[in-house]
């Protein structure tokens, strides 16, 4: 893999590490659902995404290079614990559609074939999970008549 394929994944191993969704899957959104539907959702799409970075990870391990060191969420994460996904969602759908015009990008850079194709799945599946969050703001059900 030549080097700015190699910076471009580590970017990105970077970038999915320290997303708003990977924080909120470790802290407490609030919803009225007593079933807690929209959380699970929520987190299993934060574990695909966990996974996918492992893919990304695991790509740099078989090329011989080095993965970036993770470090730690942005501190303006902090003010999203214990928040409502009603508030919470429209900030997530607001970062994943700008995750997904960088991977684009970043996918139109790489040079390197396996690295391409593991970029692809990476941006195929964030997309999805773009819709899927449009989908949970749009299925929520309106808010009672005072």
């Amino acid at each position: 893999m030549d080097a700015g394929s190699v910076k471009i994944v580590q970017q990105l191993i970077a970038m999915g590490s320290g997303s708003l969704l990977q924080y909120v899957s470790e802290s407490s959104p609030y919803s009225a659902d007593p079933a807690q539907a929209a959380i699970q959702r929520l987190l299993a799409i934060a574990h695909e995404e966990r996974d996918e970075v492992a893919r990304l990870t695991r790509l740099m391990q078989k090329m011989r290079e080095r993965p970036p060191k993770i470090g730690s969420y942005p501190s303006h994460f902090t003010t999203m614990n214990f928040v409502t996904l009603d508030y919470l969602v429209p900030k997530l759908i607001t970062e994943h559609e700008k995750e997904v015009a960088q991977i684009s990008v970043a996918l139109s850079q790489l040079d390197d074939e396996d690295a391409q194709k593991t970029v692809q799945t990476y941006l195929d599946m964030k997309r999805r999970h773009l819709e899927v969050l449009k989908d949970l703001v749009s299925s929520k059900p309106p808010a009672a008549a005072a």
